[in-house]
């Protein structure tokens, strides 16, 4: 029924000093020698009497001084009363309210107009009036960078233009790190009355909280079940063939809802300008390829999104995409033999029917390569120390670089290219074996993942272990390798091996070269946390930053611009992971209390503690008073009394 606890629990250890009186008067206790007259009975009876009033009136002293230390070590401690019988008042005492706010995108699910967040933040404004001067208010979102700056103690109200800077979490806190820091600054707050007021519509997420303060939600989850399409994995299908300046952008278009959705527009937008746009029809709960085309005006960097207008949860509407255009791109083979008609064949398919430029070794120099973006190292025979510089500064110029292998490997070569690849290269091996791993997440080999490879046979190869880098292997030895901006093909190029002739080959091939022609661009479609390697960058909100390191984590999804300043800058899609797309209802714990829809005369109702420091003060206080009326009335009793 009674509960006991401090807002100062810490203080308490200084209720110790309350033996420091007896302490002291237990050492200076002494016990004076007796000497004894016969003639002096009767006044030793009197002088016994009269120690025996005194040791009485020195212990009742003594419990009183320890009382009063007692009683104000107490009272710095702040305990407080709890108890049910305390019962509810129109008028409030002072309180402290931590109002915490889920800021994941699930909160942008739309109804009548009205999103979650925006019920949450009328429901912080109705808090905001319901609160007095005395009061203390928390905000707590699950954006650490928000909390950091505004998770602050504010009297009286949570000011307004606070609001205004609540966006969505796209890396939300756990619920844990969240009530953590609810309790912390509510122990801050050093109040009698502490709530904590929960602003979720409790989706996808399993709420977990030992609370030592009453948790209370206000209702702003919908009952029924959520209506909403997801656009994702946007990406640029390759122009293999009859290359012209139309491009196809493929994308998963996914319905979470249980109902039929037909003619939902789908559009395309290439930097700010709408260049497409198409119906499509899905059922419920289903998940589709779709792809839709238009015209690029220019070579080099391309970037925008695919849209689907959805008027449920715009948060999941779009995707992002980025690539590199060149209609005609320009490649240049370093050899010393005549190129196989697997790897000619490729080449021409990727300058669109160009013949490509084939340079000797001993003439190849920057001057030469300075019009190029993509540099073919095929048998260039010996290793020499100005072929060796020469592909360092391709590396530092950001120009990309494929090494293919044919019969012809030295031994100074081949150890060039284990150290750049952390490979392993043994022997040549002309024994055939099927394709059995393609890489799922690497974007030059991502297309042909799934598919069911008709030819999958390679007739002969360089053995090596598959390692981290590995984008196609066969029998335990990687064929395909990339590192950055180089890569590597293990298998014979001139060999006759049946993958070569497959589709698949040609799509593989394409989008490779085309990956590595484009710099320092990541291989991987990145999401919101994942690292941009720059030192220049230009946010999707236009904010600009120069790094000291360069690093940065991405923070929300849009197109990011790599060293804005240059003629064509490199242009990453950043998306998000599509976690809250997908609904599943949380189970809401026992110790949270649902308020009803009538939440607003509900709030500040928990009245539940009473803070007893203003009491233990005035009971010291009137200890000290009792202490001085003993002892001067002990010393007016033993002043000698004047006779006239």
């Amino acid at each position: 029924m009674f509960q006991l606890s401090f807002l100062n629990a810490g203080l308490l250890i200084f209720a110790a000093a309350t033996l420091l009186p007896l302490i002291i008067w237990l050492l200076a206790k002494k016990k004076p020698p007796q000497i004894v007259f016969s003639s002096i009975r009767f006044l030793k009876i009197s002088s016994e009497e009269k120690k025996k009033r005194t040791r009485l009136t020195n212990i009742l002293l003594l419990i009183i001084r320890m009382l009063i230390i007692l009683l104000i070590a107490l009272a710095v401690s702040r305990p407080m009363l709890r108890s049910s019988i305390f019962g509810n008042s129109d008028k409030h005492p002072p309180s402290a309210i931590a109002i915490v706010i889920d800021t994941s995108y699930s909160m942008d699910y739309t109804e009548d107009r009205k999103s979650r967040m925006d019920l949450a933040l009328n429901a912080i404004k109705t808090i905001n009036q319901k609160a007095n001067p005395s009061d203390r208010l928390i905000l707590i979102s699950r954006d650490q960078n928000f909390n950091n700056l505004y998770a602050q103690i504010y009297a009286g109200q949570i000011p307004e233009e606070l609001l205004t800077s609540l966006n969505f979490s796209w890396q939300a806190l756990s619920w844990e790190e969240t009530f953590a820091l609810a309790h912390a600054r509510l122990r801050d707050a050093q109040m009698p009355n502490n709530e904590i007021y929960l602003l979720s519509d409790f989706v996808n997420e399993e709420i977990r909280v030992d609370s030592e303060y009453p948790i209370l939600a206000i209702p702003i989850f919908e009952k029924d079940h959520r209506q909403n399409i997801s656009i994702s994995e946007a990406q640029p299908l390759p122009q293999i063939v009859d290359r012209n300046q139309q491009q196809t952008i493929e994308y998963r278009i996914t319905n979470h809802g249980n109902e039929d959705r037909a003619e939902v527009l789908v559009q395309a937008v290439l930097g700010d300008i709408k260049v497409a746009e198409s119906f499509v029809s899905i059922p419920a709960r289903q998940s589709v390829k779709k792809s839709i085309s238009f015209n690029i005006r220019r070579d080099g960097w391309q970037s925008g999104y695919i849209e689907v207008l959805d008027g449920y949860l715009g948060a999941d509407n779009r995707s992002y995409f980025a690539f590199e255009y060149h209609q005609y791109p320009q490649v240049a083979v370093i050899t010393t033999s005549v190129l196989p008609k697997h790897l000619d064949s490729i080449l021409r398919l990727y300058s669109g029917g160009k013949e490509p430029v084939i340079i000797p070794p001993a003439a190849a120099n920057m001057q030469s390569l300075a019009d190029y973006r993509l540099v073919i190292f095929y048998e260039p025979g010996e290793l020499s120390p100005r072929l060796r510089d020469l592909i360092r500064r391709l590396d530092s110029e950001e120009i990309g670089s494929l090494f293919c292998l044919g019969k012809n490997l030295t031994e100074d070569y081949k150890s060039f290219l284990n150290n750049r690849f952390e490979q392993n290269i043994s022997g040549y091996k002309a024994e055939p074996v099927s394709i059995d791993y393609i890489s799922k997440q690497h974007h030059a080999s991502s297309l042909i993942a799934d598919k069911e490879l008709r030819l999958n046979r390679i007739d002969a190869y360089w053995e090596s272990p598959t390692k981290g880098n590995t984008l196609i292997a066969a029998a335990s030895n990687a064929m395909v390798v990339q590192k950055e901006m180089t890569g590597l093909w293990l298998w014979d190029i001139s060999s006759h091996s049946d993958f070569f002739s497959d589709p698949a080959y040609a799509v593989f091939a394409y989008r490779m070269l085309n990956t590595l022609q484009s710099g320092k661009v990541p291989i991987h479609e990145l999401s919101v946390g994942d690292p941009i390697y720059t030192s220049d960058l230009l946010l999707p909100s236009n904010e600009r930053l120069s790094l000291a390191k360069p690093i940065y984590i991405t923070q929300e999804p849009g197109i990011y611009t790599l060293r804005p300043d240059d003629t064509d800058p490199t242009k990453i899609a950043v998306n998000i992971d599509y976690y809250d797309s997908e609904i599943e209802r949380s189970k809401i714990p026992n110790d949270i209390k649902i308020l009803s829809e009538d939440y607003a005369n509900k709030i500040f109702v928990s009245r539940l503690g009473r803070d007893l420091w203003k009491l233990l003060l005035c009971l010291a206080l009137l200890l000290m008073i009792l202490e001085i009326i003993i002892v001067k009335y002990e010393q007016y009793k033993s002043s000698p009394r004047r006779t006239s």
